[in-house]
């Protein structure tokens, strides 16, 4: 069995580098059985019922797709991606995890996090909570999408400038004490934009860096993972 596991392209528009890299490396997937997201794929995203953002509609039709030829979808809910609603669920028979979880597969007990939960700041997480909760949700649903999206990027492009260059180079400082209450073989998440592989009381830990300078990904093939990165 093959699998595939990534995380942090966030996507913005078709023809930026990263948007056209995850595109050619998706169309060359052969006999995938599995394809794992572990969160912010977009740069946002808010499961509206009815539609799509126009920018993601490349990736949206080379996933549906995969989904139609038998690979197996998962999607990890990241920090800038939430609430994945019935697009995924139903046309792309997409299995949606919205935090984190414990999966089975191929013989492995792997345990599935985007990365942001392992944020001690409590501020951070009653933030999180927030953007999450049901107000909010139903508000959305009555603004333009349009002027959604356009404050969206506007937020995060603001986030952005104010977050620390360093802030996510040490990511085996939460994924080791992580990994002790896993009860899991292998620890899977994006978030912290640092490709990391390590061992640790014999789980398996890897933090998946990014599309976006990184283009790294994780890749399962019979029970035995390696992080590995593409070149177009």
């Amino acid at each position: 069995m093959r699998a595939i596991f990534l995380s942090d392209a966030h996507l913005r528009h078709p023809q930026d580098n990263n948007y056209q890299c995850l595109l050619d490396f998706l169309n060359r997937q052969k006999e995938l059985d599995a394809l794992f997201l572990l969160g912010d794929i977009f740069e946002f995203w808010f499961g509206y019922k009815y539609l799509a953002f126009t920018a993601y509609i490349p990736v949206l039709e080379k996933l549906r797709q995969l989904s139609e030829a038998g690979t197996k979808l998962y999607f990890v809910e990241g920090n800038h991606d939430f609430n994945m609603g019935p697009y995924f669920s139903e046309t792309l028979r997409c299995t949606v995890i919205p935090d984190q979880q414990l999966v089975e597969w191929d013989g492995q007990k792997i345990m599935l996090s985007h990365g942001d939960l392992l944020n001690p700041d409590r501020n951070y997480q009653r933030l999180r909570s927030f953007c999450r909760s049901w107000p909010i949700k139903q508000l959305l649903k009555f603004i333009p999408p349009d002027l959604v999206w356009s404050f969206a990027l506007w937020l995060s492009d603001k986030s952005s400038k104010n977050q620390p260059e360093n802030q996510h180079h040490n990511p085996s400082t939460y994924l080791i004490p992580f990994s002790e209450t896993s009860h899991s073989d292998i620890v899977i998440c994006g978030h912290f934009h640092h490709p990391l592989e390590l061992e640790h009381c014999g789980v398996k830990i890897i933090a998946l860096g990014d599309w976006i300078t990184q283009f790294s990904y994780a890749e399962m093939v019979d029970g035995e993972i390696k992080l590995k990165r593409y070149s177009s």
